[in-house]
């Protein structure tokens, strides 16, 4: 028996992901670097911390690439605050859909506390969720199940009774490995397109576009 939904939030809920890719871009354009989204390819789902060694790799030091970030965290400020930065197709909806059927609802997301809670704030999408988890909160990143187990013990629900919805390859394959089916819902806008074969060994519920997908599901519930 459905009781619990798990979201992860970058990519699925929010549409961060090209925001992130465009900060990385310009900011390197500003010091006279290249930086392509091929460069980025397999980064969503992923923490500051698993992305660090592959920026200092990119750019030669650990110090440019601090300086870059705090660069970039104004340009998704700035993206937020002039509405560039908003929720993801049938996002609210699926949260209000899921409220309405009476299901716990938690958020499971690799991004830290504060950028997370702003996102929540601004966006006015945080009343959802009975229980969040953020990056900076547990020891293992995704694709570690560490972020689901938790949600699920938070509640004190099994993952018999509980779904994930995800976006990322990475998130994908902590949620399988906390044992929860997946609602798969790549985000191409960020040019998350995945092959059969990346996605074998995947507990994928169900698959689509946009989140109606899960919508439509919860309505047949």
């Amino acid at each position: 028996m459905l009781k619990m939904i798990v979201f992860d939030m970058d990519g699925l809920l929010v549409d961060s992901e090209q925001v992130y890719q465009r900060g990385w871009i310009k900011v390197a354009n500003d010091h006279g670097m290249t930086l392509t989204k091929e460069d980025m390819a397999g980064w969503s789902g992923r923490s500051l911390k698993q992305t660090q060694a592959n920026l200092i790799a990119l750019f030669g030091s650990e110090e440019l690439v601090n300086q870059l970030r705090q660069e970039r965290e104004a340009f998704i400020q700035e993206e937020l605050v002039t509405g560039q930065l908003q929720l993801k197709p049938y996002a609210r909806e699926v949260l209000q859909v899921a409220r309405k059927k009476g299901l716990i609802l938690a958020l499971a997301t690799s991004t830290y506390q504060k950028r997370a809670q702003h996102f929540l704030d601004y966006l006015d999408f945080g009343q959802y969720f009975d229980y969040l988890t953020f990056g900076d909160q547990v020891v293992q990143m995704k694709p570690d199940p560490e972020v689901y187990l938790t949600s699920l013990a938070k509640a004190g629900v099994t993952a018999q009774d509980a779904i994930a919805a995800e976006d990322s390859l990475s998130g994908a394959l902590a949620a399988t490995r906390a044992g929860l089916p997946v609602v798969f819902v790549p985000d191409l806008a960020a040019g998350n397109a995945y092959t059969e074969e990346e996605k074998a060994g995947l507990n994928i519920l169900m698959e689509g576009a946009s989140l109606k997908v899960l919508i439509d599901y919860l309505q047949q519930l």
